[in-house]
């Protein structure tokens, strides 16, 4: 009998059967498919053989992935009600994890959406990557200054010499006196711009030309709020607002309708106007400081490259001006630099001096980033610590499992199913709390938060997906923990309680306390350092002191009228005008120089009247204040600050009546006294060299000093005053300390986030703690019912339970305070006059860490050390 011949199956088809068969089967399966195959090729060929072979192996592979699904749909469901089970029978643990990592997760979104929200400034350009801004660094006499601010010749004169800057424009900082349709007077900020704004940037006009609409001299675009308010009508385009320029009414023609300013931009502005309606000739000065000048270079051009080209432009246009900063055997590229800023940049690193708007802080962004993680990191370990603690619990379920067949690995997949299971029922509850916290942040801080930021395709992807990570991560450890055990153990009853999972547990406890112990120094000196603030001498007295703004010229010329009807009531001491005041964001600067000296010195100036040191109860070291009295107190006299008079090389006693040479007066400038430096910006900065400058015709703000009795009604007194002296203009006012206050905003709003935070860091903390605490309580039953019996006492009992937690608690302070120093140390680091952190602060952090824990488990172990004895015995 002849032998049938064995032909080889298709190999793709035969792939897909291995593929698909469980391994135990998976070798008859073969077999007979390619004995059947042989079969049919040796009796009705290839061909039927083929189809037979790729038909059965195509149902063969159906039928696998049907039953495959279906069993994994059970065991899925299978899990499932297990998880759900146990989440029921252990509600408190369940409870802890799920708020507890929610808490964790909200707290990440909402500073994730500030984050983004920081990060994203200036992006929304178009060219944003290509948009720079021109800035100096000067360097002399181991003094540093970063200039943002240009004459106005940058502009031109960049785009003639360097042929990859395509495009600039520039932004002049002004105030106008502008007379609405009702005939009152308003002081507007706005900016003086070129055309080319619409070109470079993402500004856009929602009616007018953006190709001409400020090409033209005395033209003006505004938003349609601003239109209603001065021109009584929206559709503004074509009519004319009446400016006082010059000390005249001149009509401005509006030619557009702004659209709002998005909130993420560096720079705001509701009015703009053409810098072409000024003359160039007074600005053409190479070393004027009055503008903000941003260049848009080509496409691929690198931004080194292009800065080193910039030392010609320095050494060529800047150095013939600058001749005078030049020491022996220094040149001009050690003294001054120019720098091509990133726009997107600008608001996380903000000139200190000059900025357009007050700007963010990257350190913030990094502080409020390592939070985050930090209190996500305990709400993890909750997570960790408690399944872990609860894993002897489950042991004999997970045993019986593996006695009747389960594999290792099935039981992991099935521990971290339901770690993932609970970490997206923790991501449901984050989403609603995050929507509940952001209302009350955005109401706290005043800020515009929105979870839509979220609804983006990738951020919602990486939510979910670090989601899916936490659950998975925290559930490994329980996971590999629980299924390394032998049933034959378990099922014996011997203990898996042993020293290493122990000291996983305290590690974990430690952890989590010593974060939040950090937190709660930060919180405690961030409060320190505000109350330093608060309650430090500024060099004048800020208290009781109004503001009243200055809009016009109308104002400044009957200042003189409207003053002497203010000092005649008793409840007002003093009163004074002046350009600035202590508080203001921009000041003046000029350079000022010794008669005996050709070294210039820059200072910052106060245009002020004859009463402005009384005015401000500021202190004179040496000379006097200004005073009428004198015929010799003219137009230009000066009065030094110690820092301005020390920059001179002079004592205060030396400094009076010395004079000095500067642009304000053609005489030199006679110094009649210097003043006690006196803290007109913020304590993060040394005060540096400045002077009073008699000036009684240059008025932006008026000041008075009013008694703290009767308040309201001396500040009626004044508004009636003002109503006569001035009755075309709005009565307006504020309050001096309310000003200074403003300077420390961002410091105020980190102290608030610190006490949320660190309450927040605490609240995960404790709720660990409680769950260990009732589950080392738990599983001490037997032995505290026993210890009962012999005679302990409650109390005895409630040491036993806490001292351990009590130990755990103690040593994470040790950890906690090495690093708190440090980190707090460093923001310290940011302000020129600052407290010290001191040791009451790491006191008060182990107290209140230590009475929120003991408070946090005294109750369960005082409810277990009360229980009786016999119900402990009974246990199990």
């Amino acid at each position: 009998m002849a032998v049938k011949r064995r032909y080889k199956s298709p190999g793709l088809a035969r792939k897909l059967l291995k593929l698909m068969s469980v391994h135990y089967e998976k070798h008859s399966i073969i077999e007979d498919f390619e004995e059947t195959f042989s079969e049919i090729m040796n009796s009705d060929g290839r061909i039927r053989a083929m189809c037979w072979y790729w038909g059965n192996a195509l149902k063969s592979v159906l039928g696998y992935l049907k039953l495959i699904v279906y069993w994994r749909g059970m065991m899925l469901k299978n899990h499932l009600k297990i998880a759900y089970r146990n989440f029921i029978r252990h509600k408190l643990y369940s409870f802890i994890n799920v708020f507890g990592l929610a808490i964790g997760l909200s707290i990440c979104m909402i500073i994730s959406l500030w984050v983004l929200r920081e990060l994203s400034y200036d992006r929304f350009h178009e060219k944003a990557h290509r948009i720079y801004r021109i800035e100096r660094e000067l360097f002399r006499d181991n003094l540093y200054s970063r200039w943002p601010i240009t004459g106005g010749r940058y502009k031109q004169a960049l785009i003639d010499d360097y042929p990859e800057i395509e495009n600039a424009s520039r932004f002049w900082r002004r105030e106008f006196a502008i007379r609405d349709h009702d005939n009152f007077v308003h002081r507007q900020e706005m900016f003086a711009v070129d055309n080319s704004i619409f070109e470079m940037f993402d500004f856009h006009l929602e009616d007018g030309d953006e190709q001409s609409a400020l090409a033209d001299p005395m033209t003006v675009v505004l938003t349609r709020e601003n239109a209603i308010k001065y021109l009584g009508i929206g559709d503004a385009v074509g009519k004319s607002l009446s400016f006082e320029w010059d000390g005249e009414l001149v009509d401005f023609m509006v030619t557009g309708i702004l659209e709002q300013v998005p909130e993420n931009s560096h720079i705001h502005f509701d009015m703009l106007v053409s810098i072409v309606s000024y003359k160039e000739e007074p600005y053409t000065d190479w070393r004027s400081n009055y503008l903000y000048t941003y260049v848009q270079i080509q496409e691929n051009t690198s931004k080194q490259d292009l800065e080193k080209k910039l030392k010609t432009f320095v050494s060529q246009r800047l150095e013939p001006e600058y001749g005078d900063l030049l020491l022996q055997d220094r040149s001009i590229h050690e003294v001054l630099k120019m720098h091509l800023f990133p726009i997107i940049d600008i608001h996380l690193h903000p000139s200190p001096n000059w900025e357009v708007e007050a700007g963010g802080s990257i350190s913030s962004v990094y502080i409020f980033s390592c939070i985050a993680v930090l209190i996500l990191i305990i709400a993890c370990m909750n997570f960790v610590n408690l399944s872990t603690a609860r894993a002897s619990k489950r042991a004999k379920e997970v045993s019986l499992r593996k006695t009747v067949g389960a594999e290792k690995q099935q039981l992991r997949v099935q521990f971290i199913q339901e770690s993932v299971l609970l970490a997206f029922a923790s991501f449901v509850l984050a989403l609603v709390m995050s929507s509940l916290f952001i209302q009350a942040y955005n109401g706290i801080f005043a800020e515009s938060l929105s979870l839509s930021a979220f609804l983006q395709l990738k951020h919602m992807f990486f939510l979910v997906g670090a989601t899916f990570i936490v659950g998975v991560l925290a559930g490994l450890y329980p996971a590999f923990y629980l299924t390394r055990f032998e049933p034959v153990e378990v099922l014996k009853g011997i203990q898996l309680s042993g020293s290493g999972k122990s000291v996983f547990r305290r590690n974990m406890v430690i952890i989590q306390f010593s974060i939040s112990i950090i937190l709660i120094v930060g919180m405690f000196t961030v409060y320190k350092q505000m109350k330093y603030i608060q309650t430090r001498s500024l060099g004048f007295d800020k208290e009781n002191v109004v503001i009243f703004p200055v809009r016009s010229q109308k104002i400044a010329q009957n200042y003189g009228s409207f003053r002497n009807k203010l000092i005649q009531n008793a409840h007002i001491i003093s009163a004074s005008a002046s350009s600035e005041v202590p508080a203001d964001f921009h000041y003046s600067n000029t350079y000022f120089s010794r008669l005996d000296s050709d070294e210039p010195v820059s200072l910052y100036l106060f245009f002020c009247d004859y009463d402005y040191t009384e005015t401000y109860r500021m202190e004179i070291l040496a000379g006097r204040s200004f005073s009428r009295d004198f015929t010799t107190d003219t137009e230009g006299t000066i009065i030094l600050n110690e820092s301005a008079a020390h920059r001179f090389g002079w004592t205060p006693e030396e400094a009076v009546g010395k004079r000095l040479e500067g642009p304000y007066s053609e005489d030199a400038a006679q110094v009649v006294g210097v003043v006690k430096n006196f803290n007109y910006k913020s304590l993060r900065r040394e005060v540096e060299p400045m002077a009073l400058l008699l000036s009684p015709d240059y008025i932006r703000a008026i000041s008075v000093r009013i008694k703290p009795s009767d308040v309201w009604k001396t500040l009626s007194f004044i508004q009636k005053s003002w109503e006569t002296t001035f009755p075309s203009e709005r009565f307006e006012y504020r309050f001096l300390d309310s000003r200074v206050s403003q300077l420390y905003e961002s410091e105020k709003k980190m102290q608030d986030l610190f006490v949320i935070f660190s309450v927040l860091s605490i609240l995960i903390a404790c709720l660990g703690l409680l769950g260990l605490v009732s589950f080392t309580a738990e599983l001490k039953t037997k032995e505290i019912g026993i210890r009962k019996v012999l005679g302990a006492s409650t109390g005895h009992v409630v040491v036993l339970l806490s001292k351990e937690f009590i130990k755990w608690i103690i040593l994470a302070n040790l950890v906690a305070w090495p690093l708190a120093w440090f980190m707090m140390n460093k923001w310290l680091q940011n302000f020129a006059y600052r407290t010290e952190i001191g040791w009451i602060v790491f006191l008060l952090a182990a107290f209140v860490t230590m009475a929120i824990a003991i408070f946090t488990f005294i109750f369960q172990t005082i409810k277990t050390a009360c229980a009786k004895p016999v119900n402990s015995l009974r246990y199990e």
